[in-house]
């Protein structure tokens, strides 16, 4: 290999190392950018402190969701960035920026057509589905179940807590009340689980319901219940 060969090698080797490092940099900021963003508007409601910090949060949103575009515009099947720009405008739904549930929405299934499997993206389309839109319980009650099936037998609290409030929601008491007793069972230090205990059951005995006698030992929405 002559000298100029050499130097040719060397020069499209630090190319391609440059793309992978600038592509792995970009991944690794929106991953940083996200997590920055999630004690403000991560949760409904946001918590915006006054109108200059909902002015700084909105920037922040909008500067990410533009620079999510661009990666997004030349590698429009990259399953990881449809899912953070589908895990961004579902924070975006949070303080009712315009457009975010239906480009949450969008994003979401695009990266699930992509990989099925992919736990985190399930959870945020299904919080989505399940915290706005009551007749998508049935959905996202299927998308929570989904979650736990990929995650085995070993409990998965996000999918287990959301599949109550899906079960809830869909009016179907007895299996909510089921599936809180569960909660409690297995997360006994989390006293939110014991008030859903008492909630469902009051609205169950003024419907003069009868309650199960015994709570649910088994996780709800697992692989396991596939084959029944």
């Amino acid at each position: 290999m002559s000298k100029r060969q050499w130097a040719g090698f060397l020069a499209g080797v630090c190319l391609v190392w440059g793309a992978l490092g600038v592509d792995a940099l970009a991944a690794g900021s929106f991953e940083e950018r996200l997590h920055a963003l999630e004690p403000t508007i991560g949760h409904y409601p946001a918590e915006m402190k006054d109108k200059a910090g909902a002015r700084a949060v909105k920037a922040q949103y909008e500067a990410l969701k533009k620079d999510l575009d661009a990666a997004l515009a030349s590698r429009p099947k990259d399953e990881k960035l449809l899912y953070q720009r589908g895990y961004l405008q579902s924070m975006g739904h949070n303080f009712d920026y315009p457009g975010a549930w239906e480009g949450a929405t969008a994003d979401l299934t695009a990266a699930l057509k992509i990989a099925p499997n992919d736990v985190p993206a399930i959870l945020t389309l299904a919080q989505l589905w399940v915290n706005s839109r009551p007749d998508l319980a049935k959905n996202a009650e299927e998308l929570f179940r989904a979650a736990q099936c990929n995650k085995g037998e070993a409990p998965l609290e996000e999918a287990q807590n959301g599949l109550f409030f899906a079960l809830y929601y869909q009016g179907r008491l007895k299996e909510a009340y089921e599936q809180a007793q569960y909660l409690k069972h297995n997360w006994p230090n989390d006293p939110a689980y014991g008030s859903l205990v008492e909630t469902v059951r009051s609205v169950l005995q003024k419907k003069g319901e009868r309650l199960p006698e015994e709570p649910t030992r088994y996780a709800m929405g697992t692989c396991a219940d596939k084959a029944h």
